[in-house]
């Protein structure tokens, strides 16, 4: 999702729902300003790397960050789920002040 690139913090939350499943996935930011027309594609970054969630019966996860400078965009990247029952829930709560 693409975010204000100018706010001056950006909360990130991510929330997963695994049922008898085995799950990663990471949160990716973009330091990219997505406003500008025709500006260079977005440069993804790995939030941090204790991000990686892992499940192998049924549990609830979440991850809960807050980056103190400019963000232009977050994403999931997930790999190895093994089933259909996995949610992942991203959020973005931003503010104007640090």
């Amino acid at each position: 999702m693409f975010l204000n690139p100018v706010a001056k913090s950006t909360t990130v939350l991510l929330s997963a729902s695994l049922a008898s499943t085995i799950g990663v996935v990471q949160i990716e930011v973009s330091l990219d300003d997505p406003t500008i027309l025709g500006g260079p594609s977005a440069t993804w970054a790995l939030l941090s790397s204790a991000t990686a969630m892992v499940g192998t019966a049924t549990v609830a996860l979440s991850a809960l960050y807050t980056v103190l400078g400019p963000v232009g965009g977050v994403r999931l990247n997930s790999s190895t789920v093994t089933a259909s029952s996995a949610t992942f829930t991203l959020k973005a709560l931003q503010s104007v002040t640090a």
